[in-house]
């Protein structure tokens, strides 16, 4: 009798037919809510000011402008070493790096899309500058 036959061997095929539909069910919801935030950003962005301040040799400023252009939002980019205007808003933050977010008055260091998404739901039209 082969191994896959006995009790034990059905038993394996199905535990991993199990974990392979809830692993797929997991990435498809997890792909669903950043699509959904994706929209949101997008849609928020467009009344709303989001500056990017940047280096030429950032990665993380490279994956950031990436993300951001493949979703289609409306953003701005600050080099901090091409622009001293740049230069002086970044220092002003007192930010230990890039890249730095300004969303309307708030700031963020680092990339993050689900405070980006925050930021944009926060800002009121009183407070878009």
């Amino acid at each position: 009798m082969r191994p896959s036959h006995t009790p034990w061997g059905r038993s394996l095929w199905a535990l991993a037919l199990l974990l392979a539909v809830v692993s797929g069910g997991f990435q498809a919801y997890h792909w669903w809510q950043r699509e959904q935030l994706s929209a949101s950003i997008q849609s928020r962005a467009q009344s709303v000011p989001i500056t990017l301040y940047t280096t030429s040799t950032c990665p993380y400023c490279a994956q950031a402008k990436v993300w951001l252009d493949g979703h289609q939002v409306r953003w701005t980019e600050c080099n901090i070493e091409l622009d001293q205007a740049c230069q002086a808003a970044f220092n002003r933050q007192g930010a230990p790096g890039v890249p730095l977010m300004r969303v309307g008055d708030q700031w963020h260091l680092g990339f993050d899309v689900a405070w980006l998404d925050q930021a944009l739901q926060s800002v009121t039209p009183d407070r878009v500058r």
